[in-house]
């Protein structure tokens, strides 16, 4: 039985191509837009997300697996505090991915990167 980590991984390489899914900074980038899009959700405002990156950018970068384990944790703390499994969250929005065609998801891509969000 494949998990959901498969899936997802299988669905992004489908739709991005190996070479820019297995590129883990333009992965870090579009995590970064993520977590942005859902701290404008919260009605974050846009000067405290520029304050918070002076301050991150002003410490010595982290290890990588570390940081991804904390951005795991963070969000299911998030979703823990509104009564919710993040699993459940993360089997949502891959069943909504996959309802579309990789092409869909191929051109928001390129969109992206043709406006020079690469790394």
């Amino acid at each position: 039985m494949r998990t959901i980590n498969t899936i997802a991984l299988d669905w992004a390489c489908r739709s991005f191509g190996n070479d820019h899914v297995y590129n883990f900074p333009v992965r870090a980038l579009r995590c970064a837009e993520e977590a942005i899009e859902l701290a404008q959700a919260y009605d974050l405002p846009k000067e405290k997300m520029l304050e918070l990156v002076e301050v991150v950018y002003g410490r010595p970068p982290g290890d990588p697996k570390q940081e991804l384990g904390g951005v795991a944790m963070t969000a299911t703390v998030l979703a823990a505090a509104h009564g919710h499994d993040l699993e459940a969250f993360l089997e949502i929005e891959l069943r909504r991915v996959l309802a579309k065609p990789p092409e869909h998801f191929a051109k928001r891509n390129q969109d992206k990167i043709d406006m020079g969000l690469t790394a």
